[in-house]
């Protein structure tokens, strides 16, 4: 290992600062492919998973895309006749936070503290179909919603056991309901939909002959042996027969339905990525993304890994007088090069023990909130082995070149003269500088544009006003008590307005209603609201007029249309139409101005502004409050949760969602806020090791070149001219690196950006940016290293030299 040793002497800082890049490279990269292999392995370790299909119907307002959401009877009858069916069932595949009180497990009393669980429901039909394992009980007592299954972990988190009883929230009162705990099942995979619950109840026989209510996602496992497409024909039968069956329907109309219920199977290993899905049950990703992270962390390995290979040829004019004095003193070839593969190994070695400690930093920061699951390795053994290979396995290849490249002079021309100057070496110096430079600029201009985007996506005009606007969702009680709450809200004078919804005014879907209209199916949005609400939204009526407070008291409910519903349907005021009520029709009143109410991603849809009437089907839960400007907005925020403790005793303040509005749209954006911030970070590093590989290489040009630098000193050179030179090299190297980097960001930006409706230009001045940054910042590094050099007493280098 002499020649290892040799080069720590020589070149410590070299060494240090190509381990510290290697370093962040691993744990950059280890980090990715935990997310990654997440990604591409979601849902698959569930027990049969490749025979589990998430059943679905063509959505009714974008076509090609596909609904989850379902009715009840002819799934239901679909299980129960068709033969390819090993189990099916209906249920949801998330969890949602709900309050529960545990006590000792036993006999708990609304004295004692209430904790959050995340809770679900499903059939125990849907159990089978999923592969549920008992650990403790029985699924004969999984009957009434009050009798509850909890997993392995949560048990022992919550301290609950079979037998116990507890008491549980009531979705729709808000009131604590005695539960019993009937059944501990084993953890499910924790890359799955089935872990982001703790505890589930049975759905029950609700709605189950209720062909209007489309709230119910279903499950099909098929038997083994039976294809995608037996089962998806079987399925498809059933509903034809079902659809034919009606007497009451024109040929027309059975034609017309038979399309829209096309029955279609999407196997459940594809849920994750699958993006023809519109509301999804359960977890989503974008394969893009995944592909576009697994991108950036390959070409940070790249970078780093061509700082390793620069330096190791940079240092080959040193080690070729070493290397061929061994072989005078007969060391064989093969032990050479061994020793130069080994000093690599070691190298990488230490780096990846260092990105280990990078890791678990990693681990206990906020920014670990940027990946979806753990990064703990001993949840991810498979990545972190692939990782340790992969580092390995390039040593080795990176280093077997420069040690048959050293090993190859003949003793007696290498012990004579000096290779620093080798133009060959040079040139692929230079070379693969510049591919660092042309990655690092195309990282800087993407990740500058999904920044835009991001900004874009939260400031744009959407159509209402969003200041001063805070919003607070509440339960049913307090909801049937909407006007007292408004009255006791409206005493403080901060406040200036209060409006009442049904669910957030942006989020990915809400109910949606089909109707037969002029013999066509047609079908929109529907969202519930408060008299005010268009007035309270700045949301202009451009026909008709708007709702009243008169409309709270009509028989059938009242219709406001936003634009593109108008135009699309061809609706006229002159319409009636059905609304919430089993018969009579609901006016519809007018037609507003397109808003969005969904992220910028997609374009406006038929929308339709409700008012119930006389006889709702629910209470209004969204509270939205307009402040006077300058308000104290933590104190109003507080009296809101006070007042709605008020209204329902049994709710906690501290548990009340109160949120400004423009925080709980940035909620809509999770998914690209994340993206965008490991971009950004990714990018950072690629450019901190890219300086590094700079840096490096100066070092290098400045060690062989004091002869020449000393030469022009002599002849008159002054120190300004001397660090122009180098940094004239530099400068040409970044400008041609970027007329190649340009167009090719140029198509991944408009790539990224075409995915969204609403979007950003692709700015010029975005790449200009880019390109004065990396000059900047190259110049201060060659500057920096350089002047030692160009500052040095000439005599004294030429004496040396």
């Amino acid at each position: 290992m002499s020649i290892f040793r040799k080069r720590k002497m020589g070149t410590p800082l070299s060494g240090v600062l190509n381990i510290l890049g290697m370093t962040v490279a691993f744990a950059a990269l280890y980090i990715i492919l935990v997310q990654v292999h997440h990604d591409f392995t979601y849902n698959k370790e569930i027990k049969d998973a490749d025979r589990i299909y998430c059943v679905s119907l063509p959505d009714w307002y974008t076509e090609g895309k596909y609904m989850v959401w379902l009715n009840r009877p002819p799934f239901e009858q679909m299980i129960s006749t068709i033969p390819e069916i090993e189990a099916g069932g209906t249920g949801y595949l998330f969890g949602q936070d709900n309050g529960a009180i545990i006590g000792d497990g036993k006999n708990p009393t609304l004295s004692d503290p209430s904790v959050s669980i995340k809770m679900s429901a499903m059939n125990r039909s849907t159990l089978d179909v999923f592969g549920f394992e008992l650990a403790e009980g029985s699924w004969d007592n999984f009957v009434s919603v009050w009798d509850y299954a909890f997993s392995e972990s949560a048990a022992k988190k919550y301290g609950v056991g079979v037998g116990g009883h507890i008491m549980i929230r009531d979705w729709q009162s808000g009131t604590y309901h005695d539960a019993n705990v009937v059944a501990i099942y084993k953890d499910m995979p924790m890359n799955s939909d089935l872990s982001s619950f703790e505890a589930i109840c049975p759905i029950g026989d609700q709605s189950i002959n209720s062909w209007s209510e489309w709230s119910y996602p279903y499950y099909f496992k098929a038997k083994e042996g039976v294809s995608k497409d037996d089962l998806e024909a079987a399925a498809r039968k059933v509903m034809e027969d079902l659809i034919g069956g009606d007497a009451d329907a024109s040929d027309e109309e059975k034609a017309e339905s038979i399309k829209r219920t096309r029955v279609h199977l999407i196997p459940l290993t594809e849920t994750y990525f699958d993006q023809t899905i519109g509301n999804r049950n359960g977890a989503s990703g974008n394969k893009s993304t995944t592909y576009t992270l697994l991108a950036v962390a390959l070409l940070v390995i790249i970078i780093a890994f061509i700082n390793f290979v620069n330096f190791f040829f940079a240092l080959v004019p040193v080690r070729v007088h070493s290397v061929n004095t061994r072989k005078v003193l007969g060391a064989s070839r093969a032990s050479l090069i061994l020793d130069c593969v080994m000093e690599a190994v070691s190298l990488i070695a230490v780096s990846l023990a260092l990105a280990a400690a990078v890791v678990m930093l990693f681990q206990t920061s906020t920014a670990a909130n940027l990946i979806t699951c753990s990064t703990a390795f001993g949840a991810n053994m498979s990545v972190g082995i692939f990782t340790i290979i992969l580092g390995l396995f390039f040593a080795v290849v990176t280093s077997l070149y420069p040690a048959f490249y050293i090993t190859s002079f003949s003793p007696a021309l290498a012990l004579k003269g000096s290779f620093a100057s080798s133009s060959k070496g040079r040139v692929f110096r230079y070379l693969l500088v510049g591919l660092q430079f042309l990655i690092s600029i195309s990282l800087i201009i993407c990740a500058t544009f999904v920044g835009l985007q991001r900004k874009f996506m939260l400031s744009h005009d959407m159509g209402f006003d969003r200041e001063e606007l805070i919003t607070a969702n509440v339960n049913r009680t307090v909801g049937k008590s909407a006007e007292a709450l408004s009255s006791k809200l409206r005493e403080d004078p901060q406040i200036k307005d209060i409006s009442w919804a049904d669910g957030d005014l942006v989020k990915p879907s809400r109910m949606g209603w089909g109707r037969m209209y002029k013999g066509e199916q047609i079908s929109f949005q529907c969202y519930p609201v408060a008299w005010n609400f268009l007035k309270f939204m700045g949301i202009p009526v451009v026909e008709g007029r708007d709702f009243t407070q008169a409309d709270e008291q009509s028989e059938n409910g009242v219709f406001i249309f936003n634009e593109t519903a108008k135009n699309k349907f061809g609706f006229t005021l002159e319409e009636k139409m059905p609304g919430h009520m089993d018969e009579g029709e609901a006016e519809v009143a007018g037609f507003c101005r397109d808003f969005n109410f969904t992220s910028l991603k997609n374009e406006v849809s038929p929308l339709a502004l409700y008012i119930f009437g006389k006889h709702p089907w629910r209470p209004l839960t969204t509270l939205l409050v307009r402040t006077e400007k300058n308000a104290d907005i933590p104190a109003i925020m507080k009296k809101i949760a006070s007042a709605v403790s008020e209204i329902d005793p049994t709710v906690n303040p501290d548990d009340v969602d109160v949120q400004l509005f423009d925080k709980k749209l940035q909620g809509q954006y999770v998914t690209e806020a994340n993206f965008s911030r490991l971009i950004t970070l990714f990018t950072l590093l690629a450019i901190i090791i890219s300086l590094m590989g700079v840096f490096g290489l100066v070092m290098f040009e400045t060690e062989y070149r004091r002869k020449e630098i000393g030469v022009r000193r002599v002849n008159g050179a002054t120190i300004g001219e001397i660090l122009k030179m180098f940094n004239i090299e530099f400068a040409r190297i970044v400008l041609i690196c970027f007329v190649i980097a340009t167009p090719i960001s140029w198509w991944i930006v408009n790539r990224y950006l075409s995915g969204f409706a609403y979007r950003v230009p692709i700015y010029f001045w975005v790449f200009a940016l880019a390109l004065v940054a990396v000059l900047l910042i190259t110049a201060l590094v060659v500057t920096a290293r350089c002047y030692g050099a160009a500052t040095e007493n000439p005599s004294v280098t030429l004496k040396k030299e």
